[in-house]
């Protein structure tokens, strides 16, 4: 891959996620309809729930990434080294699941009916994304130990085991 290339895919890469939520949310701005009543107590305590998830799934595969995916001080962003440790023995992305459940999460918390309509669009869009770019770029990098990696572990999982795989880089120094 050609440096202008790679640069290319890193800023799409990055500017994804907030294009994504974006579009998720904007009907709502314009049409903001809540949610009353118990539903929109209940709304809330699942969006609290699954904003903790997110930011839980997130954080947990930067930090194994940060701690295990790199054979140098952190030049960038990008993992330099393949890794399997914690939540990535569950997952292949958990990163990513995270980030693709952050809007339904803030759209249940806001109660705003269409942001929780648009949050299943955008769930959808980002694990095509995942599964269409993020996971070819990464077979293309690591070759044959991700390929292998793939038929053992699946892209996304939301098995209780999950969370106590990713508790452990939580509890290892």
């Amino acid at each position: 891959m050609s440096k202008k290339s790679m640069k290319i895919t890193r800023f799409w890469k990055f500017y994804f996620w907030p294009v994504l939520w974006l579009f998720v949310f904007i009907p709502a701005f314009i049409w903001p309809v809540s949610l009353n009543g118990i539903w929109i107590i209940v709304s809330r305590i699942v969006g609290i729930m699954l904003l903790f998830y997110a930011l839980f799934l997130t954080s947990t595969g930067g930090r194994s990434l940060a701690r295990f995916g790199h054979l140098e001080a952190h030049e960038t962003f990008w993992p330099d080294k393949f890794t399997e440790f914690g939540i990535f023995k569950c997952m292949r992305h958990p990163m990513h699941l995270g980030l693709a459940v952050f809007p339904l999460a803030i759209a249940l918390t806001s109660g705003l009916v269409l942001a929780i309509c648009g949050a299943g669009w955008g769930i959808a869009g980002a694990l095509w994304f995942v599964i269409q770019v993020e996971e070819k770029d990464t077979l293309e990098r690591y070759g044959q130990t991700y390929s292998d990696y793939m038929q053992r572990v699946p892209p996304f999982s939301l098995k209780p085991a999950c969370i106590k795989a990713g508790l452990k880089i939580w509890r290892s120094r």
